[in-house]
């Protein structure tokens, strides 16, 4: 007769914020066992399969996941990839930030545009990084970048003198 084969153990993935909960969690409860806290967080989150060795290894890295804000964004990453050209990154984030304090309306091709200017800057080949939809957007989150709805002399007409207005329009018209 065959041995018994062992069910393979499977992975949970647990998001950010879960893993910010709990930090937070052990912190409030200093006296529980990494044990307890497993069996704690198992229960209010049924579909995870959490570990003691999993909450250690969470609570090791404690500083990181109490800085994280808690965002839409936060309960949806897993996994935090490093950035593969670290010094284009704070350039553009650099620039990002002087521009838009200029004044400067931002748009998505002229965030490409200087991000390939400073990578030929920083002699970064073209067969190294594309800057594709996805880089940007990655780009984006990294920094807090987004859109802003910007209005033209529309948003800033007289709503008082509106009326006004709309019978002189009428009176041309006729």
């Amino acid at each position: 007769m065959p041995p018994f084969r062992q069910q393979k153990q499977r992975y949970s993935a647990i998001s950010d914020e879960v893993k910010r909960q709990i930090c937070e969690w052990e912190k409030a409860n200093k006296n529980k066992r990494h044990v307890d806290i497993a069996n704690h967080f198992n229960e209010v989150y049924p579909n995870l399969t959490i570990d003691r060795s999993t909450i250690s290894k969470i609570l090791l890295q404690s500083d990181k996941w109490t800085a994280i804000i808690n965002t839409e964004d936060s309960s949806k990453t897993f996994r935090h990839k490093a950035v593969k050209f670290l010094i284009l990154d704070q350039a553009m984030n650099l620039w990002v930030e002087n521009v838009t304090a200029g004044g400067v309306i931002l748009t998505d091709l002229l965030i490409k545009e200087k991000a390939k200017i400073f990578a030929q800057a920083f002699n970064i080949q073209e067969n190294e990084l594309v800057f594709s939809n996805g880089w940007l957007y990655k780009f984006k989150q990294r920094n807090n970048i987004r859109r802003y709805h910007i209005h033209g002399e529309s948003e800033s007409a007289p709503l008082a003198s509106l009326p006004e207005e709309q019978t002189k329009l009428q009176q041309l018209l006729s």
